[in-house]
């Protein structure tokens, strides 16, 4: 026992390890972030959430109908708003579409006029997305009972053919046979359908899987890598306790470390996604899970969750084994490493190349990757084929564990016992002709050292191919009323004076048709069913002329109410400003996320080769040494904003366009209480300007850090927790932690419509503040 202590100790006992440790768990978290992020086309993690409270306490099929009546409703008005967007831009022409698709509109017509209806989403397109997919995890519940049913009848089916009774091979007659057994006892099971999207995808993130992989060698570098190239491990096998004890005390403190970092890691998905998706409840059985319901075991989902745990670990341990064998056996640390990810390269390798169903796919599932899968172990029933006999995938699996394991642990024992493990005599280098050197200035060599040594140049550019894509493959969702209002305000956008009274006038005559109806009507000349049927042909009129209305009732109001204020068509900016949904919230996160990553290394830099005590002794003086590293942190920063600010600006310039950008900035509404002599494009540079503070303000903070801290991954991990803990969270559901931080600065223009406006100026004060003071002391520390 006291050999496992003085083991752990030197695992947990240091800090490099407590650091790196919170840099995986912080890496898996924003790989988990980035990986379920939905996109503009998805739902978003509230509508997840909404849906799993709407549909909690209520019995199958009562979710059934409630789904399918959701479902049915959003289905015919999205049509019918595709059908009027068509015809809007042009399409149906002479058709008319009423009469067209008589029972669609008769159905479906009042709600669309309405929309009176509910949406998760806020989007009918993604609304539909979101309902099939909600409808078709309930249908495969909701049919257990049946998919049992059907096991034990393919099973009587099947017995009475004489292919499978007279056959040279019996694998397939006793595959069914011991399939249908091993479900014949679950017909008990209760299913209490809950959205899977939050659990499945805590369980079942692959890269949670990499991140493991990276502890490990973590571990096997403070275990065995750092005594193997000192030499001390030599030393250490001379002590009275013995090899074979020293090096059972390494193998129990993996076991135990590698325990501990997955309850750290498995604890940070769940949390994460029960905050953002939701769980469900644990108490529920496992095959009510869609992607686990074929689990043999008749257990709930909080105890299915034990099992994972503890069969993660029992796979996570042998793997470990291995890294720790090729982490003794290589003489240096590198081939090490690359012997630790070459075998479990090459079994994901052969686990790709064999299907399923092949008859080799005993070699498929054991392996050292199959036993990392494990909901395929516990979640999923599998029979194997091994010679004419079927054998369960549990089985396979635990006996490719037991067999793993005892080879690797007793190699490593072997090896630790009898080895030799002499320390690798150090490395020459290369030869190489003598190196020139050539004149240069402090600004490109600061500017070398951040963008080339500590690999800035590369993540900026990462980030900007990331905001590439998301740019180009961003759909704005534009329905048939947003087509029409933009060719109206587009021709009236201006001043209010007599030209636009003159055109209003004009653009009101194409609605006589309708008034003369609505007038024959009143009058008596006509009935309702004939005003009904002639209506259908002045659908697509009808529809313009209520968008008219809206402009000449409510923005032709509200230039009465303010005479200085302009028709403008205020949608893009209203996308721009980020006047719904989180765009500004993601921004601040990936902003955040960026410059802790590029700015953490720059001071720390000279301090990890002693470099700093040379570099403040050189000629131009410690100050000019200063001022070109803020420099170049600066350019970073000025990057990292623009990068941050481009795809929102192209996204709305794109499909909505940026009207009358020198108009007052009161003409918009949710402006009104901005003076007249402020424009929209006023607004538009003290928000850019705002965030650019933002990002310089973290660019200071994160070299104060990297100067203070001195170590690059200390220096990252702070950045993090200050720039992107509170927007993660926010997104996660704990909306309030938004405004710690640098959201409000982000957010700015969206501020401006309201009363918390003096709230982001005394945030923008104060990040200036902050960023002076930062300033300040690295002065202090280089003078």
């Amino acid at each position: 026992m006291r050999l496992l202590l003085a083991e752990l100790k030197k695992v947990w006992g240091q800090r490099i390890f407590a650091l790196c440790l919170a840099v995986l768990a912080a890496a898996n978290l924003f790989l988990l972030y980035t990986g379920t992020r939905p996109g503009e086309s998805s739902a978003q993690p509230a509508a997840w959430r909404a849906a799993a409270r709407d549909l909690a306490g209520l019995d199958t099929a009562a979710q059934q109908a409630f789904l399918n009546e959701k479902l049915d409703l959003v289905y015919g008005v999205l049509q019918i708003d595709q059908i009027l967007s068509y015809q809007a831009v042009g399409g149906y022409l002479g058709v008319d579409v009423r009469q067209e698709y008589a029972d669609l509109f008769a159905k479906y017509e009042q709600a669309y006029q309405d929309k009176d209806y509910q949406l998760y989403t806020g989007d009918l397109l993604v609304e539909y997305s979101f309902l099939s997919q909600l409808k078709a995890e309930l249908d495969t519940v909701a049919g257990y009972p049946q998919f049992l049913e059907d096991v034990q009848a393919k099973a009587n089916q099947l017995s009475g053919i004489s292919i499978f009774n007279s056959g040279k091979s019996g694998y397939d007659r006793a595959n069914i046979d011991k399939t249908a057994a091993v479900y014949a006892g679950m017909s008990s099971v209760a299913i209490q359908y809950a959205p899977q999207k939050g659990l499945f995808t805590a369980l079942d993130y692959q890269f949670t899987d990499l991140i493991l992989l990276a502890a490990m060698l973590l571990v096997a570098s403070l275990l065995l890598r750092q005594e193997r190239d000192s030499g001390m491990l030599n030393l250490l096998r001379s002590m009275p306790g013995g090899r074979m004890h020293t090096a059972l005390a390494k193998l129990g403190a993996l076991a135990v470390s590698l325990l501990a970092v997955l309850l750290l890691l498995y604890g940070v998905n769940l949390v994460y996604c029960g905050l953002t998706f939701g769980l469900g409840p644990l108490g529920r059985s496992i095959q009510s899970v869609p992607a686990l319901m074929r689990c043999t075991m008749q257990i709930t989902v909080g105890q299915y969750l034990v099992l994972f745990l503890l069969a993660k670990w029992a796979g996570a341990f042998v793997m470990g084994l291995w890294v720790m064998l090729a982490a003794l056996w290589a003489r240096r640390a590198f081939a090490g490493w690359c012997a630790a990810l070459a075998l479990p390269a090459a079994q994901w390798l052969i686990r790709q190349a064999i299907p399923a169903t092949s008859r080799l796919n005993v070699i498929k599932y054991a392996n050292l990757v199959s036993i990392l899968r494990t909901n395929e172990l516990l979640g999923n029933y599998r029979n194997l084929y091994w010679f004419d006999t079927p054998v369960s995938l549990p089985l396979v699996e635990w006996l490719a564990v037991i067999l793993y394991g005892s080879l690797l642990a007793g190699g490593f024992c072997l090896l630790f016992c009898r080895g030799q493990l002499l320390a690798a005599p150090a490395f020459a280098g290369l030869r190489r002709k003598a190196a020139q050197t050539k004149a240069t200035t402090v600004l490109r060599q600061e500017g070398r050292k951040l963008f080339l040594l500590c690999g800035a140049a590369v993540v900026l550019l990462a980030f900007a191919g990331y905001q590439t894509f998301q740019t180009v493959t961003t759909e704005s969702y534009i329905d048939a009323e947003e087509i029409y209002y933009a060719w109206y305000m587009k021709q009236l956008a201006g001043p209010y004076t007599e030209a636009t009274h003159q055109k209003l006038l004009e653009l009101n005559e194409e609605f006589e048709p309708i008034r003369r109806l609505d007038a024959a009507l009143q009058s008596g000349q006509i009935t309702e069913e004939s005003y009904q049927a002639q209506m259908g042909a002045y659908y697509g009129l009808q529809q313009k002329m209520n968008v008219f209305q809206r402009i000449q009732y409510g923005n032709l109001s509200y230039l009465k109410e303010h005479p200085k204020a302009q028709l403008v068509y205020e949608s893009g900016w209203q996308k721009l400003f980020c006047f719904s949904g989180e765009g500004d919230l993601q921004d601040t996160l990936i902003a955040g996320l960026v410059s802790c990553i590029c700015f953490s290394g720059l001071f720390a830099f000279e301090h990890a080769g002693g470099m700093k005590r040379v570099v403040m002794a050189t000629p131009l003086g410690r100050r000019t040494t200063l001022r070109r590293k803020l420099a170049v942190g600066a350019l970073g920063a000025v990057l990292v904003w623009l990068f941050t600010c481009l795809p929102r600006f192209i996204i709305v310039l794109r499909d909505y366009g940026l009207c009358r950008p020198f108009a007052p900035a009161m003409s918009l509404q949710d402006y009104a209480a901005i003076p007249a002599w402020v424009s929209l494009s006023d607004l538009l540079v003290f928000a850019v300007l705002a965030r650019l503070a933002a990002c310089l303000c973290m660019m200071l903070l994160m070299m104060s850090f990297s100067e203070y801290v001195g170590n690059t991954l200390g220096a990252m991990f702070l950045g993090s927790i200050a720039f992107c803990l509170p927007p993660l969270l926010a997104l996660s559901g704990l909306s309030g932690l938004r405004w710690v931080g640098f959201y409000p600065l982000f957010h700015m223009a969206e501020l401006a419509r309201r009363a918390d406006i003096w709230a982001g100026l005394g945030a923008l004060v104060m990040a200036l503040g902050v960023g002076w003071l930062a300033a300040e002391k690295l002065q202090e520390r280089w003078s």
